[in-house]
């Protein structure tokens, strides 16, 4: 009898102690372990040697192809891009790595030495 109550009380308390935010839910929601999260984020990448818009087309361009990219955008003064996309297909990490890979450095993370951008891009 005692280990039935104790499963009932575990299992109201992991429903009930849930996300307290449920109020927010966002155009998208995703569910996850009984909490709705945004779907669609955005984070914010410094790459210091994005100094043309030819180089932040050229990102965008590279970007496109990973699986949850929705849109992005630039801004020369800062050095930063802005990424959109789907947080349960992809992750920031897996957009730095794209742009490492790109040849441009990216939030502390040296470009990789072996790629070798278009000419003129930095």
């Amino acid at each position: 009898m005692r280990k039935i109550l104790r499963i009932i009380l575990t299992g109201s308390l992991l429903l009930l102690g849930g996300c307290a935010d449920n109020a927010e839910k966002k155009a998208s929601p995703s569910f996850m372990f009984w909490c709705f999260r945004q779907e669609i984020v955005s984070d914010d990448y410094h790459i210091p040697a994005m100094s043309t818009p030819a180089a932040a087309t050229y990102l965008q361009q590279a970007l496109k192809h990973l699986p949850g990219y929705v849109d992005s955008s630039y801004d020369l003064e800062t050095r930063t891009l802005r990424i959109n996309y789907k947080s349960s297909s992809s992750r920031k990490m897996n957009f730095e790595e794209a742009i490492a890979y790109g040849g441009f450095a990216v939030n502390n993370r040296p470009a990789y030495t072996k790629a070798k951008p278009p000419e003129g891009l930095k």
